[in-house]
């Protein structure tokens, strides 16, 4: 799935956390949800997809997502910001990140058989023929549950903000 997918499952995990106080067991919080990210990644990599957003504005627009969350939120919670919108993206830039630099760039990087088992392709929900109709369901889906947590951690996650 593309980035910004996995990025707005990142602010809906982001937003169901923000309940929590982060001066108590503040490691196990941030690798909690690192770890939820990275999950996330693979339920959405698994579902049935397509790519309906251009890669390179969705890298460019991930990224402008990920510093503006960053910057907005207070102080005290960056980390767990960082952590979980990282994790949404950490198997990506594991297992595809050199692929893409090679051909983008036209470098050398070495690649590597993935360590995910979603981007295997025998196990990847990516669709290569034209017909999106379930992965067009799949992406609003993902939109509404990411708004659903957001919407139902509302008075919290506004504490975050700055």
């Amino acid at each position: 799935m593309n980035v910004l997918f996995h990025l707005s499952v990142g602010v809906g995990i982001i937003a169901a956390m923000s309940h929590q106080n982060l001066e108590k067991n503040r490691v196990l919080k941030i690798g909690s949800g690192f770890l939820l990210g990275v999950l996330s990644h693979g339920v959405l990599d698994y579902t049935p997809h397509c790519y309906p957003i251009n890669s390179k504005i969705d890298v460019i627009l991930g990224l402008f997502i990920i510093l503006l969350c960053i910057k907005s939120v207070k102080k005290e919670f960056r980390i767990l910001v960082s952590a979980v919108l990282f994790g949404c993206i950490f198997p990506d830039i594991i297992d595809l990140s050199p692929g893409i630099i090679n051909k983008l760039l036209g470098w050398n990087l070495p690649t590597f058989e993935n360590i995910f088992p979603w981007h295997i392709h025998k196990y990847s929900g990516s669709i290569y023929s034209d017909d999106c109709n379930v992965s067009n369901i799949n992406h609003i889906l993902t939109l509404v549950f990411s708004a659903i947590l957001i919407i139902l951690n509302r008075k919290s996650a506004l504490n975050l903000i700055k």
